[in-house]
């Protein structure tokens, strides 16, 4: 199983693995032919090639044998030679060892190892560095001739030539083992990437498709909320958290499986063997468990979880494609119903996703089409029952299917980034529709508009340069805007996250905390952010008059809302007794069916002319 640190091509190991190929077989045979022709051409009875560097080797050839050759080869050199070679020049010739006065070592080194003449010369190799010496020896005094030393010379620069050859060999392996193992690996995490993971999925296809190896199976695996993560702390640590991610996601799995980096924060897991579904669901809940633990990167902590669809073989006519294609509409069901879960596949899901896909299309065209309009909501202020603002609510009426629910087309949107493009148009029609109604503000304050923020809206770092521009555009004051955001978008986030709150409401927008109690609900952040409201979520008041319960998680929202100077907004009032027990407990705005259900731009004209009491 690969180890954290296997990021990358192993390249330290493979220039190893590849020089001690190029320094046997053929480069080993043609030292040898080199040490021969040298013994015979000088001539000499032996002659010798000492390599230095990682791999010290050494050639011999001749008829003058001795044993410390088959057990030390390196003793010539560690006796003084090598460094009075190059010392010498690079070259250097020696009658009789036995009678050198003045260096001991090399005296008492040739005694022993029964040489008495010598001739020698070092080469280089390709950085400039000696490389070896290459010399011929005799065990009688001898003096050699110039031109003896000059052919010795001579071959040096062949054996030279050769070990450089072989280096610019090894070096070119190593670079197409690199390019190699890079066209099929994924550079940031060093996991398999789309390619070898199709070849794999194909290899367990056809072994299939002959009965072979029983059953697999395909996760695919998509990282929850990483967008935001990547987004709002930066591209160094989505970098990191999807290294971090790898590694775990290699814990996971068999020696003989696979983990693959399909591309952006989706993953890929190959099953091969498997015995039946169990077994994959039981890799699938291995995978969440080990992601559940927090990541620690760039000095945060950041939960983490993962949609994944799971698909296994079916069937002798199984395509990759289909089986890759299968796990990711089982994906898309998990991450819609909820995240941080899995879902098998099955045919029914099929047909899901070709509707979703035919929603993501005719949705990137709805902008061309103009097919986009808005409702509002109005929100009443519980202290004289007046309408105070209004809410405004994003509506799809399609070319064919008619009005679309936003619980149909908003997810598609936010998992596309059309979101991003949808929520500006919001919020600038919002704005000037906003600016008609501001002679119904009361007692010096603004007529409000609401609109929603997104979590990848929110995310997005020009974010108050546009709500400014926007302002400017349309005239509307920014005291008159409100903009509300999910818990999820800001709790648990740091201080990215918090400055541009802080921005927003410099700019003088109110930012109201959106379906308080249904995410985080972490009660003890909320007097740390900067916040002018919080909208208390229908789940709770629409139960208030029913249930003991949320009646008493209301009045503590709004009592610790008061204490800390947030104002609060109930959503979801739907009659008589739930508006009664608001007004009782303090609340402060509410909107629901009970006032008005959303309303086209004429309908609330119309509502705003008679001023209406609840």
């Amino acid at each position: 199983m690969t180890t954290a640190t296997s990021r990358a091509t192993p390249d330290a190991a493979l220039t190893a693995e590849i020089d001690r190929a190029a320094l046997s077989g053929t480069f080993a045979a043609s030292m040898e032919r080199l040490v021969g022709v040298v013994s015979r051409t000088v001539p000499a009875p032996a002659a010798l090639v000492a390599l230095l560097g990682d791999d010290r080797r050494s050639f011999w050839a001749g008829d003058m044998w001795r044993d410390w050759f088959a057990h030390d080869a390196g003793a010539l050199i560690r006796c003084g030679i090598m460094q009075r070679t190059i010392d010498n020049g690079g070259t250097l010739a020696l009658r009789d060892l036995h009678a050198i006065e003045g260096d001991v070592l090399l005296r008492s080194a040739a005694v022993e190892l029964s040489i008495v003449s010598l001739a020698a010369a070092t080469f280089l190799r390709a950085d400039g560095t000696v490389g070896g010496m290459i010399c011929v020896l005799d065990d009688v005094p001898r003096t050699w001739s110039p031109a003896e030393v000059s052919i010795l010379a001579d071959f040096g620069q062949m054996a030279g030539t050769e070990l450089q050859l072989r280096h610019l060999l090894s070096d070119r392996d190593v670079s197409e083992q690199k390019l190699r193992h890079q066209s099929v690996h994924d550079s940031l995490t060093g996991l398999p990437n789309r390619a070898l993971f199709m070849k794999r999925l194909a290899d367990a296809t056809q072994r299939a498709r002959r009965g072979q190896d029983g059953l697999f199976a395909v996760l695919f695996l998509d990282v929850d909320g990483f967008k935001l993560v990547n987004d709002s702390m930066g591209h160094h640590v989505g970098d990191e958290m999807l290294v971090a991610i790898a590694r775990r996601l290699e814990q996971c799995v068999r020696g003989g499986d696979i983990v693959a980096r399909l591309g952006g924060d989706e993953f890929a897991i190959l099953l091969e063997r498997i015995s039946d579904v169990r077994d994959a669901a039981m890799v699938a809940e291995r995978v969440q468990e080990a992601l559940h633990a927090p990541l620690s990167i760039g000095g945060y902590e950041h939960a983490t979880s993962a949609s994944i669809g799971v698909a296994l073989s079916s069937g002798a006519s199984e395509q990759p494609e289909y089986v890759l294609r299968s796990a990711d509409i089982a994906m898309y069901r998990a991450k819609n119903s909820g995240r941080g879960r899995y879902e098998m596949f099955d045919r029914a899901m099929h047909a899901e996703a070709l509707t979703r896909l035919q929603i993501e299309t005719d949705l990137r065209h709805a902008f061309e089409r103009d097919e986009f309009f808005l409702h509002y909501q109005p929100i009443i202020a519980l202290a004289d029952g007046r309408i105070t603002g209004v809410e405004a609510l994003v509506r799809w009426r399609h070319f064919e299917r008619g009005v679309v629910s936003p619980a149909t087309f908003v997810p598609v949107a936010e998992d596309t980034g059309l979101v991003v493009p949808l929520g500006r148009w919001v919020l600038r029609e919002a704005c000037r529709q906003a600016v008609s109604w501001q002679g119904h503000g009361r007692d010096g304050t603004p007529f409000a508009i609401s609109v929603n923020l997104s979590v990848r809206e929110f995310a997005q770092p020009d974010l108050v340069r546009a709500v400014s521009a926007i302002l400017d555009e349309t005239g509307l004051s920014p005291t008159a805007l409100r903009l509300e955001i999910t818990e999820s978008a800001i709790i648990g986030q740091k201080h990215p996250a918090i400055e541009t709150v802080e921005q927003l409401r410099a700019l003088g927008v109110a930012i109201h905390l959106d379906d308080f109690g249904t995410g985080y609900s972490a009660l003890s952040y909320l007097h740390r952010l900067p916040l002018d409201a919080v909208k208390v979520d229908r789940a709770f008041t629409s139960s208030i008059d029913q249930e003991e319960r949320p009646l008493h998680v209301v009045r503590a929202i709004i009592s610790l809302a008061h204490a800390i100077g947030l104002e609060v907004v109930a959503e979801g009032v739907t009659n008589a007794r739930q508006l009664e027990l608001l007004r009782s407990m303090g609340c402060d705005l509410a909107q629901g069916f009970i006032f008005s259900r959303p309303c086209n731009t004429q309908e609330i004209d119309a509502l705003l002319a008679t001023a209406p009491r609840w």
